[in-house]
C-alpha cells in the first residue's frame, strides 16, 4: 500500500494531468454541490458516502492515481488521507479545490 503522505496540484497541474489520462478525479462534495459544476472527468463519491473499497477497486481497474477535489480543499484533504493507506497509487489534493480551478481560468461541467 501506499506510504507517505497527501501529495497537492495546482490547478494548471492538474489541468495536465487530466490531459494525459493519468488520474483520476474524486469529487467529494454532495450530489447537489456536484450537479452545480464540476470537473469534466470528475466522478462523484461524496463524503457522506464515502466508499473506500469502490476507490481500491477503481484504482486496480484504472491503473491511474487518485486527485480528490471538493469546494475548497478541506474535505477532500481528509478523503485524500482516508484512502491513502490502502491503494497502490499517488493520492493527489487539489490545492484550493473547486474555487482555485475556477480562479485558475477553468471551466466546469453542468450547472447553469
Amino acid at each position: 500500500m501506499t506510504e507517505g503522505s497527501v501529495e497537492f496540484v495546482e490547478p494548471h497541474e492538474l489541468d495536465l494531468l487530466i490531459g494525459q489520462e493519468t488520474v483520476t478525479v474524486i469529487d467529494v462534495r454532495e450530489a447537489n454541490e456536484f450537479a452545480a459544476g464540476h470537473i469534466e472527468t470528475a466522478i462523484n463519491i461524496p463524503t457522506s458516502n464515502f466508499d473506500i473499497p469502490a476507490l481500491i477497486d477503481l484504482t486496480d481497474e484504472n491503473d491511474t492515481d487518485l486527485v480528490f477535489v471538493c469546494a475548497v480543499g478541506q474535505r477532500s484533504f481528509g478523503a485524500a488521507n482516508a484512502v491513502l493507506p490502502h491503494v497502490d497509487c499517488k493520492v493527489i489534493n487539489l490545492k484550493g479545490g473547486i474555487q482555485s480551478w475556477t480562479r485558475g481560468g477553468f471551466d466546469l461541467e453542468g450547472g447553469k
